[in-house]
């Protein structure tokens, strides 16, 4: 279930976003003041956050700047009562995914919240057929058994799927995963390609990945 932290200092406008982020099958944790919001923000970040421009100790955009400076990922929408132009390109330009002025309707703060995490899941989230990997829990799902995969392993097949319909070369791999533009040496990749070969053959899952012969491999 998504989790959603809302700064908001209006008791009234805080109640109708809780109730909205309900509705819609999501949980909510509001915050009234913008450094309660940071210190739980630095324990745990949430799947997106929702951020009112004028807040009684520091103003969103200053928080949004604060959560730039680290996080490029979570989704930020900025709720306002400023509905210039001008407040909008400063937010946008600061890093905010998106912004909505006040007064606003349910229906459209429920369309903009989903389409945002949407865009959040498919980005994180790889699949082919029964094989799927999440990026932001690092988690492998193959016919449904959740399988480890160490480091380089998650990397290849995250690589491989994304590429899945073209060959990835071995150059392509190395410069990625490894990080290096070197490929004198193959057999540390030939033996992850074996690994992961072995732990799709024991989960039973439909994908296979192919060997082309002095190029790379591919996933099908």
């Amino acid at each position: 279930m998504p989790v959603i932290y809302y700064v908001e200092d209006d008791q009234a406008i805080g109640y109708i976003i809780e109730k909205t982020i309900n509705h819609a099958g999501m949980t909510g944790k509001g915050f009234q003041k913008g450094e309660l919001f940071l210190d739980a923000y630095k324990h745990e970040k949430p799947d997106m956050i929702l951020l009112d421009v004028m807040l009684p100790d520091i103003s969103g955009l200053d928080l949004l700047k604060i959560i730039r400076k680290s996080d490029k990922e979570t989704p930020v929408m900025m709720i306002s009562a400023l509905q210039s132009e001008m407040d909008k390109v400063i937010a946008l330009d600061l890093g905010a995914d998106d912004y909505m002025t006040k007064p606003f309707g349910v229906l459209e703060l429920t369309s903009r919240i989903q389409a945002k995490l949407r865009k959040q899941f498919d980005d994180k989230v790889s699949q082919l057929k029964d094989v799927v990997l999440d990026e932001k829990k690092h988690v492998c799902l193959m016919n449904d058994n959740e399988v480890y995969l160490t480091n380089k392993e998650f990397s290849i097949l995250r690589l491989l799927l994304k590429n899945k319909d073209i060959v990835v070369t071995k150059e392509k791999i190395f410069s990625e995963v490894w990080e290096t533009d070197f490929i004198g040496e193959t057999r540390t990749l030939d033996m992850h390609i074996k690994s992961l070969r072995e732990k799709i053959r024991e989960n039973d899952a439909k994908i296979t990945i192919k060997t082309i012969r002095g190029i790379g491999y591919q996933v099908e």
